[in-house]
């Protein structure tokens, strides 16, 4: 039985992957901080699915944790995929300087940079042995955006995925960045936030999500965006004017619901 490791597997889009991959029979190894929901995911995806699914509780800022992982994931002989899904809203002004702000904005970078670099190493260290696996990394439709740190953040996931893919280029492994726009998640309500005040066809289905990024992943396509809309959305604000983007940025700023504060919750 071949396994598939994702972090933040104990809700929402992490989830969502778990739950279609245990569908298919993947062994999974779902990656979460809060013990007792992931116990119970896990549970709940055994019972249902007939595959074993084991917990990993570790807080993903520990980096002497993550090394754990990554060393114990680099051993895994079956490893099919690898998604590296872990992440939190940051809705914080980019130049704020303040000691609780600085130290989400490291923890940012710690979660969804430095650790998609060790994980997706470790991950295609393993798949190395089969020369066969999917690497897939949670980018977003914001790397085309000015949303702060996140909007950095989540293009650097876009960059590197792509470089990663050139790399392993003939390997038969792929690497995929999944670039979702908004979703109706636990995301927004994890940093205690409403949900944007913003047009509900902007929205995305996470099982589009899902299913559009095991498709590209498996057919070796290096940057997904789910939808066809958000595909166009995308294609114009990366070929438009860069005013464009200051602009789509400065409306989601100021919709109803976002807040200029200091959240942290790893999905």
């Amino acid at each position: 039985m071949a396994t598939a490791v994702i972090t933040g597997g104990s809700s929402g889009l992490g989830l969502q992957f778990a739950t279609e991959l245990a569908s298919r029979g993947y062994r999974l190894v779902l990656i979460a901080r809060e013990e007792s929901r992931l116990v119970k995911v896990c549970r709940k995806l055994s019972r249902q699915y007939g595959v074993d699914v084991q917990p990993v509780v570790i807080d993903l800022t520990d980096q002497a944790s993550v090394q754990m992982l990554a060393d114990m994931i680099s051993q895994i002989g079956d490893l099919s995929y690898m998604v590296n899904n872990a992440g939190f809203a940051i809705h914080a002004d980019a130049g704020d300087s303040s000691e609780a702000t600085y130290q989400l904005q490291r923890d940012a970078v710690t979660v969804m940079v430095t650790n998609v670099l060790v994980l997706s190493t470790a991950a295609a260290t393993a798949m190395r042995k089969n020369d066969a696996g999917h690497i897939i990394n949670i980018a977003s439709t914001a790397a085309w955006t000015f949303q702060g740190n996140y909007s950095a953040i989540k293009r650097y996931v876009l960059t590197y995925t792509q470089s990663l893919a050139l790399s392993l280029e003939g390997s038969g492994i792929t690497a995929t960045a999944v670039c979702p726009a908004w979703m109706h998640t636990n995301f927004h309500k994890s940093a205690g936030l409403g949900e944007p005040a913003i047009p509900e066809w902007l929205y995305v289905r996470p099982d589009q999500v899902v299913q559009q990024g095991l498709a590209g992943a498996e057919n070796g396509r290096r940057v997904v965006i789910p939808t066809l809309r958000w595909r166009f959305i995308v294609w114009v604000l990366a070929h438009g004017p860069v005013a464009l983007r200051r602009h789509m940025t400065r409306a989601y700023l100021s919709s109803d619901n976002y807040r200029h504060k200091s959240h942290r919750r790893q999905r």
